[in-house]
């Protein structure tokens, strides 16, 4: 994952690999810090393979990172992999979003809509959640507060995966009515 990020980032623009830390620690989960113990390998790694290249900065000995033709090609090959379903899931989609410029409104429209088929296996399971509550609330009168908040927290998620859901359908609809 912290290819993609890295590379999306580095499309926009040059940055320290200080830069790049507080942007990507503020961009993958807010107050995240973003140790240099996995930034810098990714990075040595990222130019040993041509992706990026780093310049020596005017101060304190800082390298300035900056992204190769390879590394634009590179980022277009990881906008087209799918999504690994872990707890990285939707950084990773955020990152694709933010370098859509780069991509075709149908390669848009494909990433849009696999993110909407794994919401709305989400909020199946929320579903599926919020039953067993209910039923383990029946069955189990005594742990009711528990179950209660439980499903709390499942309506919590599933209001997020709406709000989602409809951010997506106003991307879908703003995509297709560019294409006429």
């Amino acid at each position: 994952m912290y290819d993609l990020l890295i590379m999306s980032l580095l499309s926009t623009r040059d940055m320290s690999g200080y830069k790049l830390a507080l942007v990507l620690g503020s961009t993958v989960v807010p107050r995240r810090k973003i140790s240099n113990g996995v930034l810098y390998p990714v990075l040595s790694r990222l130019e040993k393979h041509g992706y990026i290249e780093s310049i020596d900065a005017d101060t304190r000995n800082a390298k300035i990172f900056h992204i190769t033709p390879a590394g634009h090609d590179y980022l277009i090959e990881l906008l087209n992999e799918p999504v690994a379903q872990d707890a990285n899931r939707d950084n990773a989609y955020h990152f694709k979003f933010r370098s859509f410029s780069y991509l075709e409104n149908e390669q848009r429209m494909e990433i849009l809509s696999n993110y909407r088929n794994e919401i709305l296996t989400d909020r199946n399971v929320y579903a599926e959640l919020t039953k067993h509550y209910h039923d383990e609330t029946k069955d189990h009168p005594d742990r009711a507060d528990f179950y209660y908040w439980g499903i709390k927290t499942i309506q919590l998620k599933d209001n997020i995966a709406q709000t989602k859901l409809a951010w997506i359908e106003d991307c879908l609809t703003e995509l297709k009515e560019n294409d006429k």
